[in-house]
């Protein structure tokens, strides 16, 4: 647990997330055949969390546990578990193996709860495929004709010359020291962009074109009732609720 320098404190001699290492030693040193974790980690920084969560994964497997593990961090959820079921409301909204839900949300919920996506309103033809923009898309599930919902990871962006893709100019851009974020305006709306590389950064103002990538792409909710006119959402989760910007 990392608390070798405090063994001769008591628990309540420590901080809330030394206690909270603790608390987690004293439920794995039992060996216990079924245990539940309830947000474990969320007292403790982003650096120790990381290497927490690689250590119950550990246990998990050498022990042969059978875990339960509650957690409002889609990362949290991806890194340590089989088998995922987001709930909304009480309900299950979805449930599969962390890539299906990541990269197959049935849901627009489940779709922002699984990590940060924009929403597009697109349209299906009568041969199953989607028209988003300028962009074609092949739904990987049988969609029914007319208006739906596609869920765009900011990753499934790749950035092209303009000639056959979206048409688009960089309004922002962030350094994040692995890459960068951009935000492009385009006919469909700004469009938020991470791309995974620090060479040749584009410049404000700058004209390119966006095509889609074959992952990070999924249609959602089939048609659509009463939408508003509102081209693009941004969805994420924020404490159990996501968020429509």
């Amino acid at each position: 647990m990392g608390l070798v320098d405090h063994n001769q404190r008591l628990p309540s001699e420590l901080s809330g997330g030394q206690q909270q290492r603790v608390a987690l030693a004293r439920a794995l040193v039992l060996e216990p055949h079924v245990l539940l974790f309830d947000e474990p980690l969320s007292n403790l920084d982003a650096r120790l969390r990381r290497n927490m969560r690689e250590e119950i994964r550990g246990l998990q497997q050498r022990l042969g546990l059978t875990v339960a593990y509650v957690t409002h961090d889609q990362s949290e959820a991806l890194a340590v578990n089989d088998h995922i079921i987001v709930m909304n409301q009480g309900q299950i909204a979805q449930s599969g193996t962390p890539q299906e839900l990541y990269d197959c949300p049935a849901t627009v919920f489940v779709a922002g709860f699984m990590g940060e996506a924009m929403l597009f309103f697109a349209m299906c033809d009568s041969h199953g495929m989607v028209a988003l923009g300028p962009l074609t898309i092949e739904p990987r599930i049988k969609v029914k004709s007319g208006a739906v919902k596609v869920a765009v990871r900011p990753q499934a962006w790749k950035i092209v010359d303009q000639h056959l893709a979206l048409k688009a100019q960089l309004k922002k851009s962030a350094y994040l020291g692995s890459g960068h974020e951009y935000i492009f305006g385009t006919e469909l709306g700004d469009i938020f962009v991470i791309q995974n590389s620090t060479i040749n950064p584009l410049q404000i103002g700058q004209s390119v074109g966006l095509v889609l990538d074959a992952s990070g792409v999924s249609v959602v909710e089939g048609k659509l009732s009463n939408e508003p006119t509102r081209r693009t959402q941004t969805i994420h989760h924020r404490g159990g609720r996501y968020r429509r910007l």
